[in-house]
């Protein structure tokens, strides 16, 4: 699959050069995985649902797991995001603590809303699975794209950041945020969602601001 940064996972996937079955699949795990959970999922239930046969799963995915890591994975890549040139650019501009969470909160909470199936899967996978908090390891500190190390620099160029925190710390509290709150409102419903925002923004800098 190509084309790696998008801002929807559903319409990105749909746009990719594959073949349908293998399409079928992703998109039906992507559903059955969040309505679910991924433990409560069978393949044959994705054959089923996808109308494809258990073969041509296993065709493309040697396992579920393999299928679970092939329908997040592009999604946590663009969450984070590794490929995102602009939105590292954009971060640059900001030269207070209140601008850059103002901007990082909004920013990735918006993604998370318009991928929220997916990023749901992700995070409560993240609390159960050590395979997938490892792949969310691996790829934050990837070598060739030093997420942490460059959201980490910018925060710091502020002037404002405890000096005890380290670049994995600063991006697991940004997203942190975001996460645990996509899951509170999906099950525990939202009054007043930018009201929520702007808390979740000011938690942040209380605990970030020396």
């Amino acid at each position: 699959m190509t084309g790696i940064i998008f801002d929807n996972y559903r319409i990105w996937l749909e746009d990719q050069k594959i073949p349908n079955g293998q399409k079928k699949t992703l998109l039906a795990g992507l559903d059955l995985f969040a309505k679910q959970g991924y433990d409560g999922t069978s393949t044959a239930q994705i054959a089923e649902y996808a109308g494809v046969s258990q073969a041509t799963i296993f065709k493309y995915f040697k396992t579920k797991q393999d299928l679970l890591v092939a329908i997040i994975g592009p999604v946590m890549q663009n969450f984070f995001p590794l490929y995102r040139d602009d939105f590292l650019a954009k971060l640059k501009e900001f030269k207070t603590l209140r601008e850059f969470v103002h901007f990082f909160v909004q920013n990735r909470y918006k993604f998370a809303k318009d991928n929220e199936d997916a990023v749901m899967i992700l995070m409560t996978q993240v609390l159960v699975s050590p395979q997938v908090r490892k792949l969310i390891i691996d790829t934050l500190k990837r070598s060739d794209r030093s997420i942490p190390n460059e959201v980490g620099q910018i925060l710091k160029n502020t002037g404002e950041i405890r000096s005890d925190l380290d670049e994995v710390t600063l991006v697991r509290t940004l997203i942190g945020s975001i996460g645990s709150y996509l899951i509170q409102s999906r099950f525990l419903g939202v009054k007043d969602e930018q009201h929520d925002l702007r808390l979740i923004e000011e938690q942040i800098i209380s605990f970030l601001k020396k």
